[in-house]
């Protein structure tokens, strides 16, 4: 009797086991799923900025500019301020200009992703 006592019990964990398991593997592709999402929203927006940016004589190389970005649930733009030089200031003016000239930014398909303080790295040839 005691073996079938151990033997269920043993179960139990076993089961219980499963279950942490399957809630572990459903969070994180629902995590995946989220990053995906959010990854493809600031890459509209990217595409958006690029379309605005004249890239200036003399840019040589694919120097990363980012700009730190608020905006409104609307899209629109209310600042954009530089947090990591490209190392050219042309190329950073730039990009600031045209990120003010894409307002109103692309809004994300799943508005849970909607963030008002975005992070937003541009490259000429990205």
């Amino acid at each position: 009797m005691n073996s079938l006592l151990a033997r269920d019990a043993d179960r139990a964990r076993q089961a219980a086991l499963i279950g942490e398991d399957a809630g572990r593997l459903a969070g994180a592709k629902a995590k995946a799923g989220s990053d995906r999402a959010r990854a493809d929203y600031i890459n509209k927006i990217r595409v958006k900025v690029r379309g605005n940016a004249i890239l200036p004589p003399g840019v040589s190389g694919n120097p990363e500019a980012v700009f730190s970005v608020e905006q409104l649930p609307s899209g629109e733009v209310l600042s954009v301020r530089l947090k990591h030089s490209s190392g050219n200031a042309v190329w950073d003016n730039a990009v600031e200009r045209a990120i003010r000239m894409s307002s109103p930014l692309p809004l994300p398909d799943k508005p849970e992703l909607y963030d008002r303080n975005l992070e937003i790295k541009i490259r000429p040839n990205q």
